[in-house]
């Protein structure tokens, strides 16, 4: 007798996945080689062994918010992927010697480009001020040209660190994710600051943003070039400014603002550069554009819990040893599965917009699992450059006013 014959009604030939009903998979192969039955809830131990075979990603997340424990349980396979993202002139490395070109000079330490807007503004504030264009619109305007600028002012040079993370970490504030570098700051008790903010690290700028760390992780889209962003910051001066003598001091500053950004051809009403449209605001607000087929959308897909449920989520994390620990640590372990899977199915983007909603959490507790996660991201999406910034911020990430390296 065929051995069909006895097959019960609901076998049809596929084999039970071990996720059930909760699984994540969405490709047609593998709808067509297992099916998903109710079942009871795969072990984390089951739930992260497969399908993460791959990443190399399950040991670390066994105890994703305590770092000691995790060191110990995974001390022989933890740093294989931070071998892979460490910058050449690390602790144990002697600096390169820096390139004669400036702006290549400038890509060596911060690993990006600056766009032209940035080396016409430098020449716009030394016009202003000759001995000193980094503090030419501090008294006016409370700014002062700070990060990749202490290049130009001959303040940043190989002899004023000791390793390559140093110019990593150089003016980057606690909520400044990767792809933002602080080009002006402001004054220390917000930690008001503006920087370029750009979707790749081979890419110029998208934007200028702002953020003020002591209150949140929110960036807020300034304007497209600086010469625009310096012309919001004085228009908001003047409406807030009762003393006659300043206000004057303002238009004129305005005038030669006018006068040198249309003999450079920069727009003061630019807003932002050509963009795509983002496929997820993310939860700072500056959007997440990675590259996503049109056709089969492969590349990008949704988080699994909403921006609410995801807020409420990681509320419910804290820096401390409190108890709770282990019921949230299976939730998360729950969504790096799902990041997993997406990644195994090329959905690049939702490893980072899930890293970058724990770096914006601000949990120091998360910082592993951002490490790990975060990397990775920006190694499958060919954005090296980023990972390696990601992993020298995570080493000194502090909610302090004291960002710069020459402090």
């Amino acid at each position: 007798m065929p051995q069909d014959r006895k097959r019960p009604a609901d076998d049809d030939g596929r084999k039970p996945c071990k996720y059930g009903s909760k699984c994540y998979r969405k490709n047609a192969d593998h709808l067509k080689k297992f099916k998903h039955p109710e079942s009871k809830e795969p072990s984390d131990e089951a739930a992260t062994s497969k399908d993460t075979t791959k990443l190399g990603q399950h040991a670390p997340v066994t105890d994703v918010s305590s770092p000691k424990k995790e060191k110990k349980a995974t001390a022989d396979r933890s740093d294989e992927p931070a071998k892979g993202t460490e910058m050449q002139g690390n602790d144990d490395n002697e600096l390169p010697d820096s390139p004669d070109d400036v702006r290549e000079s400038i890509k060596q330490k911060f690993l990006v480009e600056m766009p032209d807007d940035f080396y016409d503004f430098w020449d716009f504030c030394s016009s202003l001020s000759k001995n000193d264009p980094s503090s030419a619109l501090h008294d006016l305007l409370g700014l002062r040209l700070v990060g990749p600028f202490d290049v130009l002012a001959g303040k940043l040079t190989n002899k004023s660190v000791k390793t390559s993370d140093d110019f990593l970490c150089h003016w980057r504030y606690f909520y400044d994710p990767p792809e933002m570098q602080t080009v002006l700051s402001a004054d220390d008790e917000t930690m008001y600051h503006i920087g370029y903010f750009r979707d790749d690290p081979e890419q110029m700028p998208v934007f200028l943003a702002s953020n003020i760390a002591s209150e949140s992780c929110k960036i807020t889209k300034v304007a497209g070039n600086l010469f625009a962003v310096l012309s919001k910051e004085i228009s908001k001066a003047l409406q807030n400014c009762k003393e006659a003598q300043k206000k004057a001091k303002l238009r004129k500053l305005n005038g030669a603002l006018v006068e040198f950004a249309e003999a450079k051809g920069h727009s003061l009403q630019e807003a932002s550069k050509k963009r795509p449209q983002p496929q997820s605001a993310t939860f700072h607000g500056a959007g997440l554009v990675v590259p996503c087929d049109k056709k089969t959308n492969v590349g990008y897909r949704n988080m699994p819990l909403s921006d609410s449920e995801m807020k409420r989520f990681l509320a419910k994390f804290s820096d401390d040893d409190g108890g709770g620990k282990g019921r949230l640590n299976d939730k998360l372990l729950q969504l790096v599965t799902w990041v997993n899977i997406a990644n195994d199915e090329c959905d690049y983007g939702m490893g980072l917009e899930f890293s970058l909603a724990l770096f914006c959490s601000g949990h120091t507790s998360l910082h592993r699992t951002i490490e790990m996660l975060g990397s990775l991201a920006y190694q499958l999406l060919n954005r090296e450059p980023f990972a390696r910034i990601l992993k020298a911020h995570l080493k000194r990430r502090l909610k302090t006013p004291n960002v710069s390296v020459l402090s």
